[in-house]
C-alpha cells in the first residue's frame, strides 16, 4: 500500500518553485546552446556572447537553489560549501595572509 504524504502549504509552494526553476533552467540551457550568428558585427557578437554567459551563470544559480530547496524538503542537511558558487580553493597571497594575521 502506498504511503500518503501530507505537505503543508509552504512545502507545496516550494515544490511549485522547484518545478518553475527547472523549467527556467531548461529555457536558459536552450539559449546557451543556440549558436551565435557568424554574420554579426563585432560589437553585436560580443553582446551575444555576454548574454550567453549570463544565461549560463543564471542557469547554474537556479540549479544550486533548486538543489538546496529539494534537500531542505527531503530533510537533508544542506552543505553550503558544496553548493555555493563563491567557495574557492584560493586562500590569498602574501598580503592577504598578512592582513588576516594583523587583526
Amino acid at each position: 500500500m502506498k504511503e500518503e504524504i501530507k505537505l503543508n502549504l509552504y512545502q507545496l509552494k516550494m515544490l511549485e518553485l522547484v518545478d518553475a526553476g527547472k523549467k527556467a533552467f531548461d529555457l536558459l540551457v536552450k539559449e546557451v546552446e543556440r549558436p551565435i550568428d557568424e554574420e554579426l558585427q563585432d560589437d553585436r557578437a560580443r553582446n551575444a556572447m555576454k548574454a550567453k554567459k549570463e544565461c549560463f551563470m543564471d542557469a547554474q544559480e537556479i540549479m544550486r537553489e533548486v538543489q538546496k530547496i529539494e534537500m531542505m524538503l527531503n530533510g537533508e542537511e544542506i552543505d553550503d560549501g558544496i553548493l555555493d558558487d563563491k567557495s574557492s580553493v584560493y586562500e590569498g597571497g602574501f598580503s592577504e595572509k598578512f592582513a588576516k594575521n594583523k587583526k
